[in-house]
């Protein structure tokens, strides 16, 4: 029976890591390389490495996007090693990790082509929450907005009546109430968060007669697109929706990025405003968000 060992990454790991990667999938490019020494130097994240004869031959990752939610990520096999039981060993070290921590909630998410990670999830009894979409488009340089219309930037005078539209059901967009972190990494929205992600000048609104009726909020891919301004939260009504999509496109020119994205839930009305605004899918497939409770 081999012997597999599981540590914590070293960065003397990354050589026989990166080697492995590319060659994660058929056609298409891994971008482990992008992030490797980021995801070592994260001190909320943890890398799991297994060996065989001391060699690297797996890796899995687990982030704490806050005390109470972890992001299962970068789950990664040997092609000479798949189907000996290491990925299964390697997400039982990041389970005992998770509630040696007492982090209750574990999110991640899958693509409609992984047909391997989807049956895994599936056999595992995992969940699925919610489906997103990947869009892109270009800046553009000017906008009309329509009369009695304002895009500003919200601030903590605003507080109380955002958090209304995100909680009311009467809007359309993202509707779990989950916000797309930088590295794309989900979360829930919580008063927290949001209260410091307006502090941070990072929420975008717009209003009609002094109500707001429409938001959104920036987030990152950090390396793995630095050139694009991407989107970790939309909502708003059926009227705003276009109007604030536009107006995200200029803010992207004003911000000197070359493309506006970000994983946009599958509200069909959304995916038409966004079709119809000049955003077009940017990955092939549906996401699909996985939660499960680490206890249960």
């Amino acid at each position: 029976m081999m012997d597999v060992q599981v540590r914590l990454a070293r960065a003397e790991d990354g050589e026989a890591v990166l080697a492995f990667c590319e060659h994660t999938w058929e056609n298409q490019s891994d971008y482990i390389h992008l992030v490797w020494e980021q995801w070592l130097a994260e001190p909320e994240g943890r890398i799991f490495v297994a060996l065989v004869n001391d060699v690297p031959v797996g890796i899995a990752r687990v982030f704490m996007v806050s005390e109470s939610e972890a992001w299962w990520e970068g789950l990664r096999v040997d092609r000479a090693y798949r189907g000996q039981g290491i990925a299964r060993i390697l997400n039982s070290q990041r389970e005992q990790f998770l509630r040696e921590n007492n982090v209750k909630i574990s999110r991640c998410h899958v693509n409609s082509r992984d047909k391997v990670m989807l049956g895994m999830m599936t056999r595992r009894n995992r969940k699925i929450v919610a489906h997103y979409i990947p869009h892109k488009t270009t800046p553009i340089s000017t906008v009309k907005s329509p009369s009695g219309s304002t895009f500003t930037q919200l601030n903590y005078r605003d507080f109380t009546c955002a958090l209304e539209l995100v909680k009311s059901p009467n809007f359309y967009g993202e509707n779990n109430c989950f916000y797309v972190s930088p590295g794309a990494k989900w979360q829930e929205l919580k008063i927290e968060l949001f209260k410091n992600l307006i502090e941070r000048g990072l929420v975008w609104g717009i209003k009609q007669s002094d109500r707001l009726v429409g938001l959104a909020i920036e987030s990152s891919l950090k390396q793995k697109s630095p050139e694009t301004f991407w989107l970790g939260y939309i909502r708003g009504t059926k009227e705003s929706l276009p109007i604030l999509l536009l107006e995200l496109r200029h803010l992207a020119f004003q911000k000197k990025y070359s493309s506006i994205g970000g994983f946009f839930p599958t509200c069909e009305l959304l995916l038409n405003f966004l079709e119809k605004g000049g955003f077009w899918k940017s990955y092939t497939g549906v996401f699909s968000l996985f939660q499960w409770d680490n206890f249960s």
